[in-house]
């Protein structure tokens, strides 16, 4: 059962609950060397709900060890509808308000369905009109607070909720969070079973953001079709793949590994030159530049020749996330996230994000 917090446990952050991955996830880390102290993965059906998932985390939640009550939830990518506008500079719930009138607006939804915020970018702004570029960020509020209710009525409180796209920032930032840092421009491609995200931080700031319809489970449809195998044995064949480039597997034999290569390329080259475009779209917005390099992440991140390719693509350094995090994240022992996934930190990154975050930080809006 989770344990009350102490005053000798302050150290430790809230539990971060990722519902967005294949099965919903949940972390707690020690601030400071940011290492994770307690991690669960939980068991729901494949088309389970976002209410369904949230009622089984929170069943889950209270027969672990975690400490506190606070949680902070990840919400799937496709529960979360995200656009890039500019709108007028306003603080506090000000900017909030005009976020979600402008979110119902797009949406063609009302604005008590709705709940919203917004994410300046920091692009250079020529309008006379006080506004600024913006990535507004929407999620239906009666779905989302009966998912909460769930965690609630089991004696937990949500903290907050945001997009998973944050979350991956955040973990990817952890030493990148003071404002030289904004100086340090990188990209990031973090690549998931059902999408991809593409996002460029500058600093801790998230500059660029877009979603991008290939993920894992188009790779593995490729290497089935190719193969002439089913879907699920293609999923194990290309996790041992990546488990091999990541140096926990042996490699597969070389006429297989061949096949798999020419089965996924085209996919491949499809999404580095989707990368290379949204790296041409920066610059333009940012008016010269390109990121210093480009981070993949993710549990596909580490595809089998997916760095060299985008390399070419983007004449741009590429680097795995693990170079990116505080020591204490990557020897981290996890445990196994699904069929596809290793339980590297890799395919936990969004919920260590989530587990990072500080109760003073405020996303989308307060959930409680």
């Amino acid at each position: 059962m989770s344990r009350t917090r102490m005053p000798w446990h302050r150290g430790v952050g809230p539990i971060g609950l990722d519902l967005g991955a294949v099965e919903p996830l949940a972390m707690q880390v020690r601030l400071g060397p940011d290492s994770p102290t307690c991690s669960r993965v939980i068991p729901v059906m494949p088309d389970a709900t976002l209410v369904e998932r949230t009622a089984a985390a929170a069943v889950a939640l209270r027969k672990s060890r975690f400490l506190g009550r606070e949680v902070i939830v990840g919400l799937p990518a496709d529960f979360v509808k995200m656009a890039v506008v500019r709108i007028p500079v306003l603080a506090g719930a000000d900017g909030r308000e005009a976020a979600a009138w402008e979110a119902a607006e797009r949406t063609g939804s009302s604005r008590d369905a709705i709940i919203a915020d917004a994410i300046p970018t920091g692009a250079p702004s020529t309008s006379q009109e006080g506004k600024e570029e913006q990535l507004l960020v929407s999620a239906p509020s009666e779905e989302l607070t009966q998912a909460l209710d769930h965690l609630i009525d089991a004696g937990f409180e949500p903290v907050a909720c945001e997009p998973r796209f944050t979350a991956v920032a955040r973990a990817l930032s952890r030493r990148n969070r003071r404002d030289s840092d904004v100086a340090d421009v990188r990209a990031v491609l973090h690549i998931d079973d059902r999408f991809s995200l593409m996002m460029v931080l500058r600093g801790d700031r998230v500059a660029f953001c877009r979603e991008i319809a290939t993920g894992g489970d188009v790779l593995d449809n490729a290497v089935a079709t190719r193969l002439s195998v089913p879907v699920e044995s293609a999923r194990r064949l290309r996790a041992q793949r990546i488990a091999a480039v990541r140096g926990r597997s042996a490699p597969v034999d070389p006429v297989t590994e061949e096949a798999s290569l020419a089965a996924t390329r085209a996919t491949l080259d499809a999404l580095a030159g989707e990368v290379a475009l949204c790296l041409r779209y920066f610059g333009v917005t940012f008016r010269g530049g390109q990121p210093a390099r480009v981070v993949l992440s993710g549990p596909h991140g580490a595809e089998p020749r997916l760095a060299s390719i985008i390399e070419d693509a983007c004449r741009s350094s590429v680097v795995h996330c693990e170079s990116e995090l505080p020591a204490a994240a990557t020897v981290a022992a996890l445990g196994p996230v699904g069929a596809s996934q290793t339980g590297e930190i890799a395919d936990w990154l969004a919920c260590y994000g989530l587990a990072c975050r500080t109760r003073s930080l405020i996303s989308m809006e307060e959930a409680a």
